[in-house]
């Protein structure tokens, strides 16, 4: 997470760092083996959207999450939105971490 605050990944917010909070859908859940290659598979099953990227969007190197069984305690987040950073670049995050759950208010596509 230090490589994310350097680049400015993360804004600021309440979170006990500073930062605010992501918003990202748990794909995987303690126990479940992660493979990260071109894509993200859980339990031999690819995470829709999960493309990996090799460079960010200032053409920085990005390291992607080697892979494992995801610890007790933790989960496996990821977004589809190709930008995102998830746990495709850092791994299983604490559970103990997540606040609560995001429900979409509203969603205007023109």
């Amino acid at each position: 997470m230090r490589e994310a605050r350097e680049r400015g990944y993360l804004r600021r917010g309440f979170c006990p760092a500073g930062y605010a909070p992501f918003i990202k859908t748990i794909v995987g859940v303690a126990g479940q083996n992660v493979a990260v290659g071109a894509d993200v598979w859980i339990v031999g099953h690819a995470v829709q959207g999960s493309n990996v990227s090799s460079v960010d969007g200032e053409n920085r190197a990005l390291e992607r999450f080697s892979g494992r069984i995801i610890p007790a305690g933790h989960v496996f987040v990821h977004s589809t939105f190709i930008g995102s950073f998830d746990s495709r670049y850092f791994g299983p995050i604490p559970a103990s971490g997540i606040l609560g759950l995001a429900k979409e208010v509203w969603t205007y596509a023109p």
